[in-house]
């Protein structure tokens, strides 16, 4: 049986479905309501709330495996949610792992917790130094599970995910608007030059590197979690024009993009070796099942 919290977000909701189709039993948390015949259990709860605990444990069975998605996501530095969520949160979902004794405990970090990529390709390997208090609380997260799972006998497995991207994505993101913009054949708008290079991964992807965590025994410590190539703004805009079939065409506004240049490139190798994972779906992939998902409500 496997504990996922986040299972109303993005990218939780997707691991939650893939995991119940592949014959888990999923017991699944959220802080919004969520329904969803199909999982053993969903439980409405605040992660950050200091009788949460004790909630759990009336309410949900035992489970051998947590899979921390929640996550609070803010670039206001002072915003509160950040860190009751994201530290606090965090901490208690660790604090449950050992009364429950689990056998692995699965943590959804961001491969932007290093800041500013100084060393290409970007490794797990990269100095950290976080720019943003979301980064940081994630990091944050990474180091209690550290000392957690030293002081445990269940294995930690911590995955600094990309970009995810896919069906459900918020729709302020870079690709989202792109996908859009394709959709109507509307001009597609380019800060700068379109230089800036980032790695997206399909959450399915996210939801295979999951599940060998699960199932493969020597899952354990950090590893980066994302599609084979980075990808310039430029060619996001191309791509999704050429993937859509769209006549959008391409214009660059006066505005500097204050990223002009930035390249994620990052290292999936130690994934590929360890946990046998493959990206199985293109950024391609990615832009048809969105551009499907859009074309089926109002944009």
């Amino acid at each position: 049986r496997i504990l996922i919290t986040g299972i109303s977000g993005f990218v939780g909701g997707v691991i939650a479905e893939h995991l119940v189709n592949q014959g888990y039993d999923v017991v699944g948390l959220s802080r919004s309501p969520y329904k969803n015949s199909s999982l053993v259990k969903t439980l409405q709860a605040d992660i950050a709330n200091i009788n949460f605990i004790d909630q759990v444990l009336e309410k949900v069975p035992y489970c051998d495996v947590i899979i921390h998605a929640a996550a609070a996501i803010n670039n206001n530095l002072y915003v509160p949610e950040i860190s009751l969520t994201n530290c606090l949160g965090t901490q208690q979902m660790l604090h449950l792992a050992h009364i429950w004794k689990v056998k692995k405990f699965i943590y959804l970090s961001s491969v932007p917790v290093i800041g500013k990529p100084k060393e290409l390709p970007i490794t797990e390997r990269h100095p950290i130094d976080p720019l943003t208090a979301y980064h940081a609380s994630k990091l944050y997260g990474e180091s209690l599970i550290k000392i957690s799972s030293n002081n445990s006998e269940f294995k930690s497995v911590i995955l600094r995910l990309t970009s995810p991207v896919g069906k459900g994505m918020q729709d302020n993101r870079i690709l989202s608007l792109f996908v859009r913009k394709a959709l109507c054949n509307s001009p597609i708008m380019i800060l700068g030059q379109g230089t800036r290079q980032q790695n997206y991964v399909d959450v399915r992807d996210i939801s295979l590197a999951v599940r060998s965590c699960v199932e493969l025994n020597n899952a354990e410590g950090i590893f980066n979690i994302g599609g084979e190539k980075s990808i310039s703004n430029l060619e996001l805009a191309s791509t999704c024009i050429k993937t859509l079939k769209s006549s959008s065409q391409i214009i660059f506004t006066e505005d500097n993009d204050i990223e002009e240049g930035v390249n994620w490139n990052v290292s999936i190798n130690k994934a590929k070796r360890i946990l046998n994972y493959r990206p199985q779906y293109t950024i391609e992939n990615s832009i048809s099942e969105i551009g499907d998902s859009f074309a089926r409500c109002n944009y």
